[in-house]
Protein backbone atom coordinates (compact mmCIF):
# COMPACT_ATOMS: atom_id res chain seq x y z
CA UNK A 1 0.00 0.00 0.00
CA UNK A 2 1.54 3.30 -1.04
CA UNK A 3 1.56 6.26 1.31
CA UNK A 4 -0.89 8.12 -0.95
CA UNK A 5 -3.50 5.40 -0.41
CA UNK A 6 -3.72 6.05 3.34
CA UNK A 7 -6.86 8.13 3.83
CA UNK A 8 -8.13 7.31 7.32
CA UNK A 9 -6.66 6.36 10.68
CA UNK A 10 -8.04 5.12 13.98
CA UNK A 11 -6.07 5.66 17.18
CA UNK A 12 -7.42 3.66 20.13
CA UNK A 13 -6.40 4.69 23.63
CA UNK A 14 -5.76 8.31 22.76
CA UNK A 15 -4.31 10.53 25.46
CA UNK A 16 -2.10 13.58 25.68
CA UNK A 17 1.23 12.00 24.75
CA UNK A 18 2.36 9.93 21.79
CA UNK A 19 -1.13 9.31 20.46
CA UNK A 20 -1.93 13.04 20.47
CA UNK A 21 1.30 13.73 18.59
CA UNK A 22 0.42 11.03 16.08
CA UNK A 23 -3.05 12.54 15.65
CA UNK A 24 -1.48 15.91 14.86
CA UNK A 25 0.98 14.37 12.40
CA UNK A 26 -1.61 12.32 10.54
CA UNK A 27 -4.11 15.16 10.23
CA UNK A 28 -1.34 17.45 8.93
CA UNK A 29 -0.60 14.76 6.34
CA UNK A 30 -4.23 14.96 5.21
CA UNK A 31 -5.66 11.82 6.80
CA UNK A 32 -9.07 11.79 8.42
CA UNK A 33 -8.42 10.61 11.97
CA UNK A 34 -10.70 8.98 14.51
CA UNK A 35 -9.53 8.90 18.11
CA UNK A 36 -11.00 6.62 20.76
CA UNK A 37 -10.70 6.80 24.52
CA UNK A 38 -12.71 6.10 27.65
CA UNK A 39 -12.94 9.82 28.40
CA UNK A 40 -13.14 11.88 25.22
CA UNK A 41 -13.89 15.08 27.16
CA UNK A 42 -10.17 15.27 27.95
CA UNK A 43 -9.47 15.28 24.21
CA UNK A 44 -11.47 18.42 23.36
CA UNK A 45 -8.41 20.65 22.84
CA UNK A 46 -6.86 18.02 20.54
CA UNK A 47 -10.12 17.62 18.63
CA UNK A 48 -10.46 21.37 18.15
CA UNK A 49 -6.84 21.63 17.01
CA UNK A 50 -6.91 18.72 14.56
CA UNK A 51 -10.52 18.18 13.52
CA UNK A 52 -10.27 14.51 14.48
CA UNK A 53 -13.46 12.61 15.23
CA UNK A 54 -13.85 11.25 18.77
CA UNK A 55 -15.40 7.98 19.88
CA UNK A 56 -15.89 6.87 23.47
CA UNK A 57 -14.86 3.25 24.06
CA UNK A 58 -13.37 0.98 26.70
CA UNK A 59 -10.63 -0.75 24.72
CA UNK A 60 -10.59 -3.69 27.14
CA UNK A 61 -14.14 -4.62 26.05
CA UNK A 62 -14.00 -6.64 22.81
CA UNK A 63 -17.66 -6.03 22.00
CA UNK A 64 -17.20 -2.28 22.48
CA UNK A 65 -14.17 -2.30 20.17
CA UNK A 66 -16.18 -4.14 17.50
CA UNK A 67 -18.83 -1.44 17.84
CA UNK A 68 -16.11 1.19 17.52
CA UNK A 69 -15.02 -0.22 14.17
CA UNK A 70 -18.64 -0.21 13.00
CA UNK A 71 -19.00 3.44 14.05
CA UNK A 72 -15.76 4.44 12.32
CA UNK A 73 -16.83 2.60 9.15
CA UNK A 74 -20.11 4.51 9.17
CA UNK A 75 -18.43 7.85 9.79
CA UNK A 76 -15.67 7.45 7.20
CA UNK A 77 -17.40 5.17 4.70
CA UNK A 78 -15.08 2.19 5.18
CA UNK A 79 -12.41 0.57 7.28
CA UNK A 80 -9.56 2.74 8.56
CA UNK A 81 -6.36 2.34 6.57
CA UNK A 82 -4.20 2.74 9.67
CA UNK A 83 -5.01 1.47 13.18
CA UNK A 84 -2.92 2.28 16.25
CA UNK A 85 -3.71 0.59 19.55
CA UNK A 86 -1.93 2.74 22.10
Amino acid sequence: MSRESYKTALIVGTGSGLSASLTRLLTRQGLRVAVAARDTDKLKPLLEETGAAAFTVDASDAQAVAGLFDAVQQRFGGDPDVVVYN
